[in-house]
């Protein structure tokens, strides 16, 4: 072997071996690139959980939201139908109101479905005032929660329409019989009696009553139309609250103001208005807070 074959060879070599070397080189490093990103970190999991967790609690809330917001919005829609029914109603039958909100089914109500609020949870069915609400605002024993009041099927009263079997609705000037010291106000006239609900509203429309005492001079006035709701909706409670004037034991309204859970109405006039429980308490845009 020539000198020149020998050298050739020893280059050669040397070239493998560093070929090897570069391709150790590249397999360890690839090796341990591969070791440091096969996984998270316990704190890197633990800020990608809590991210995830306050994506999904905004989710919820937003969903929860959402279905409120539909919820109501129905509900209102409802009670707006009836305000155009129940204003028909009187136009045909000289102001006169419906003994009962089933009274309206089929002629100027269509629908029995109107009848039944997407938040009530009884499906219109059971008490107008949910229990829970009852308890909440320590109002046991009204005579609204009280069969008789309700225009359901659990109400036996003679000229309820029997089509309608399920209604979420109180329906304020109904013709369950209440008793004549439900008023408590200025003398009325000897012609105005009060036997059924119906006339203690109508009472209120024309005379207003004990928690309406005008705060400039004194007197006791009427409530508007558009103020003494004719339906109102309680199952909406748990959506919000709103600030309302406070009640007294003799059914006066004092100068204090609380938060009080909402109810959804419609007022005589056909209005739809939010207000509190005990609506004589609703606070409208211009009143005084004093």
């Amino acid at each position: 072997m020539s000198m020149g074959d020998q050298t050739k060879n020893r280059i050669n070599l040397l070239g493998l071996r560093t070929d090897a070397r570069q391709h150790s080189y590249l397999q360890s490093s690839c090796h341990n690139q591969f070791k440091a990103n096969k996984g998270f970190t316990l704190i890197e999991l633990l800020v990608v959980i809590v991210i995830l967790s306050i994506l999904m609690s905004a989710l919820v809330v937003s969903v929860q939201s959402s279905y409120k917001s539909a919820r109501q919005t129905n509900c209102k829609s409802n009670l707006r139908q009836f305000g155009v029914a129940l204003t028909i109603y009187r136009a045909e039958h000289d102001n006169d109101t419906p003994y009962w909100l089933s009274n309206l089914y089929p002629e100027y109500v269509d629908d029995r479905g109107l009848y039944v609020c997407t938040a009530d949870s009884n499906r219109g069915l059971d008490r107008p005032r949910p229990e829970e609400l009852v308890t909440l605002i320590n109002d046991k024993g009204n005579s609204a929660d009280q069969p008789a009041f309700w225009d359901n099927r659990q109400n036996s009263e003679a000229r309820r329409n029997r089509s309608i079997v399920a209604c979420s609705y109180f329906y304020e000037f109904s013709a369950a019989p209440v008793p004549s010291s439900w008023y408590n106000g200025v003398q009325l006239p000897s012609t105005v009696p009060i036997k059924t609900m119906s006339d203690f509203k109508h009472v209120q429309l024309r005379y207003g009553d004990q928690a309406n005492v005008n705060v400039i001079d004194g007197q006791q006035m009427p409530y508007s139309a558009s103020r003494i709701p004719i339906a109102r909706c309680f199952h909406h409670f748990r959506d919000q609250k709103v600030i309302g004037y406070q009640n007294t034991a003799g059914g006066t309204r004092s100068s204090t103001i609380k938060r009080d859970f909402i109810t959804i109405n419609v007022a005589y006039a056909g209005n739809v208005f939010v207000g509190p429980t005990w609506w004589e308490g609703t606070i409208h845009p211009g009143d005084s807070r004093n």
